[in-house]
């Protein structure tokens, strides 16, 4: 049963450049909140893909109509995920600069005294 929950469907069709990453994020042992940063690079990735997309679609005569909308809805989607992560990211980031601020300035105020 463990295996199954292993196993991911992109199993079978991922590339030997795929399977190195994936290999290399294992091996790293990464925590949940590095996972989420990693997400974010990778969206990031996709969304400059994505917008070089949108730059081909400008530059044809004619655009196809159904490649804009397919676009569109891919678009919505890399919006709802970049919200996503950032929501999860950002409470706990703007926590942790919050605790890392504080104790710097309590460490040189007791430095001083």
């Amino acid at each position: 049963m463990t295996s199954d929950n292993q196993a991911s469907p992109l199993d079978e069709a991922e590339n030997p450049a795929v399977q190195q990453v994936l290999d290399a994020m294992e091996s790293a042992a990464i925590n949940p909140e590095d996972a989420l940063q990693i997400s974010l690079v990778l969206l990031n990735f996709v969304e400059e893909y994505h917008l070089d997309n949108l730059e081909e679609l400008l530059g044809d005569e004619q655009p196809d109509a159904i490649s804009i909308a397919v676009w569109a809805a891919d678009s919505a989607r890399l919006k709802a995920a970049r919200e996503l992560l950032e929501e999860v990211l950002g409470e706990d980031e703007e926590d942790d600069l919050d605790g890392e601020e504080d104790d710097d300035a309590d460490g040189e105020e007791s430095e001083e005294a």
